[in-house]
């Protein structure tokens, strides 16, 4: 005869286990990706996907070919402050 209440079987076991460790991936997935880009490595900030600086754009046209390298030092000087 088999006995039920009174505590759960080995497999009850796994499964609960298996139910708490898809919680806390889905956890761990929710804050990792709300984190905003931020690196975890204590590096400085990462720029959102989409927002580039001036000095980024500069390189970009300098490397495209679209300004001179005489320009390319003029405006990196202003950016530069200097």
């Amino acid at each position: 005869m088999m006995r039920y209440g009174y505590g759960m079987g080995a497999g009850m076991w796994v499964v609960w286990i298996l139910v708490l460790a898809v919680i806390a991936l889905v956890v761990y997935l929710v804050v990792r990706a709300s984190d905003g880009g931020r690196s975890s490595s204590g590096d400085a900030p990462q720029r959102p996907i989409g927002r580039l600086s001036a000095v980024d754009i500069l390189n970009a046209r300098y490397a495209r070919g679209e300004i001179s390298s005489d320009e390319y030092e003029e405006r990196l000087g202003h950016l530069a402050g200097g």
